[in-house]
């Protein structure tokens, strides 16, 4: 019996997939019809006297701004801060009570955003 017709057969399904995924696109335009990828939160920490400082990861290296939300258990998800899409970090205070506070952000590009981040929470000290 020769095998090789199958083994053929698989090596040209395999170089075939590998052709696809070596022309998927590398620029940062974000996904579907130019939306922009979500940022993911690395951290919130508490920082004295009375605040929290979020950092990120942009995804989409060229947003035009990232847009951070917060919400606590009694108050509804409330935009508190906008910075340029090249900033990573934001220190928002002062902020008072030990109340724990989750954070989201979400990337700005043109008219479109991207989906929500990632949610992170800490509380002020």
């Amino acid at each position: 019996r020769k095998r090789w017709p199958m083994a053929s057969r698989v090596c040209s399904w395999a170089m075939a997939a590998a052709l696809l995924v070596g022309c998927a696109s590398s620029d940062d335009s974000g996904g579907a019809e130019g939306v922009p990828e979500a940022p993911l939160i690395e951290m919130v920490m508490p920082m004295a006297p009375s605040g929290l400082h979020v950092t990120w990861k942009n995804m989409t290296t060229d947003c035009d701004a990232v847009e951070g939300e917060r919400m606590t258990a009694t108050a509804p998800w409330t935009v508190v801060f906008s910075v340029p899409g090249s900033v990573d970090n934001k220190h928002d205070g002062p902020i008072t009570g030990l109340v724990e506070h989750t954070y989201r952000v979400r990337c700005q590009k043109g008219d479109h955003y991207s989906a929500y981040s990632n949610q992170k929470s800490g509380t002020p000290q």
